[in-house]
């Protein structure tokens, strides 16, 4: 049943668009940008807290200080998530109108002591690694997501056949089942990149003050502790030097997870072709033109590759700010933090998207049967058999064939007549017989005699799912643990009582 569209097109598909599609697709075209430190705001929350917290249990703070400053950070906190705090901008960045605020509600004597024994650097330094670290977390969220839903889409379809391509033109045979396992497995190895990054990541910041240390001596493991971070940095020098860096190597693993979501885009694009017409997109996830009323658009795996080469270019810029400065904190890294946003604000709902996309795919397994009966796709299949079973060497088993693929013209696939001609023609006293010429022609029965590890066979393919399922179990173990880490250390901050 059609719905109503909002759109100026939509009118002849049959649901709705998904709104998240919708947005992803119009991007900034119709949406504003937050100011950065905005989303730095609940982070400088979590540190001001940790910070108060332990210069009480270190004896600096008396406890009617720690309690009025926390008191001071939750009434901001309440008033950002009701929508009634915007930063000002005369204060110059998040960490002053934080401080600024707590002043006014508490008194300057109770705001004066949140500042003891730190600079903005590392303060900035630490609310960029929170926020890298939950942006990482969301990512892994995010791929489980995809990958899940590609395995579960495989299962379902190991044995529907299909052409499998290189340069685009018809090579081999394979299965539905097979070309997803392909996509879960690179992302597997995003979901890994990400376990990599979170270590360097999850290391307190906290204490460095400007570069160089402060005379007050913080405790810095016990802020290590408050913030869910597995340890310390070692020298504070490097962890205001570091700036950039960390927020390179995460645009490098959203550039190449992009990368991988880049080329299922496109396979879906090419797939779904009317002229190609294996795969159907859903409604949902199309968008239509202004004057062409029966366009069905890609939008969303376009889009995806456009921002593809934003990520890239983004990363490039990141790479390049630190190049050539001096130790310690120099203002080119401000920069740093605005291209990393871009980064992951751009790029993380791509996974999600593709989900939704694949999960309600119109798979026409009758079309990809009969692509897979043109192209001569059991060529090699054909090859390897008589190489295999009659002991003749695979390169003139290769120029049999070819010569068996110009004999078949006008045929689109391999007749027994031509094969049987081009073996004559070579005197080798062959004869394939109906029945095993049939076996070779059917691509169930060609698939199936691929039987090793990684292969399209379709117990092959159950038997990749079953492992990527349990490697995505493993992979996920360590990070669900950090989420709950980071879950308990920001409740026992926010419910601290002295």
């Amino acid at each position: 049943m059609k719905t109503d569209q909002n759109q100026v097109w939509g009118s002849h598909l049959q649901s709705s668009p998904a709104e998240e599609n919708v947005l992803f697709c119009a991007g900034r075209d119709v949406q504003p940008l937050p100011m950065a430190d905005m989303a730095l705001l609940p982070y400088d929350l979590w540190t001001n807290r940790a910070h108060a917290i332990m210069w009480y249990e270190e004896g600096v703070l008396p406890k009617d200080v720690l309690t009025k400053i926390l008191r001071g950070l939750g009434q901001l906190e309440e008033n950002f998530l009701n929508g009634n705090f915007e930063l000002d901008p005369k204060l110059e960045d998040v960490h002053i109108n934080v401080e600024a605020f707590v002043t006014k509600q508490q008194g300057a004597e109770i705001g004066g002591w949140m500042h003891i024994g730190r600079s903005r650097n590392d303060q900035a330094a630490c609310d960029t690694r929170l926020f890298l670290r939950d942006a990482l977390l969301r990512q892994a969220k995010n791929i489980e997501k995809l990958i899940k839903t590609l395995l579960t889409q495989a299962a379902r379809h190991t044995e529907t056949v299909m052409p499998g391509l290189t340069h685009y033109q018809p090579g081999m045979l394979t299965s539905w089942g097979h070309w997803l396992c392909s996509h879960a497995q690179a992302l597997l190895r995003d979901l890994e990149r990400v376990k990599f990054l979170l270590v360097p990541i999850n290391r307190n910041p906290l204490g460095a003050a400007a570069s160089f240390g402060t005379s007050w001596c913080p405790n810095r493991r016990r802020t290590t502790e408050l913030m869910a971070f597995s340890e310390p940095e070692l020298n504070t020098l490097d962890c205001i030097s570091a700036r950039g860096e960390l927020e390179s190597q995460v645009a490098q693993g959203y550039s190449v997870m992009m990368n991988h979501l880049s080329l299922l885009a496109q396979d879906l694009i090419f797939l779904s072709h009317p002229y190609v017409g294996m795969l159907g997109l859903p409604d949902a996830f199309v968008t239509g033109s202004s004057i062409m009323p029966q366009k069905k658009n890609p939008d969303f795996a376009e889009v995806i590759k456009g921002k593809t080469a934003l990520a890239h270019g983004l990363l490039q810029s990141l790479l390049g700010v630190p190049k050539g400065m001096v130790s310690g904190y120099n203002r080119d890294s401000q920069v740093c933090k605005y291209l990393v946003m871009d980064v992951i604000r751009e790029c993380e709902l791509a996974p999600v998207i593709l989900s939704g996309v694949i999960s309600e795919l119109e798979v026409r397994k009758e079309v990809m049967r009969n692509r897979c009966n043109e192209g001569f796709m059991n060529s090699v299949d054909l090859a390897d058999s008589l190489s295999r079973n009659q002991g003749i060497p695979f390169r003139k088993c290769y120029h049999l064939l070819a010569k068996a693929v110009r004999l078949s013209s006008p045929s689109a696939s391999i007749t027994k007549e031509a094969l049987q001609s081009a073996l004559d023609d070579e005197n080798l006293g062959i004869n394939f017989s109906d029945e095993d010429f049939a076996s070779l022609r059917s691509p169930l029965a060609v698939l199936t005699q691929r039987d090793h590890l990684g292969s399209p066979a379709p117990e092959r393919v159950h038997e990749q799912i079953e492992l990527m399922q349990s490697r995505l179990v493993g992979d996920l173990e360590a990070i669900r643990q950090l989420m709950t880490n980071c879950e308990e250390a920001q409740t026992i901050c926010k419910n601290y009582q002295a």
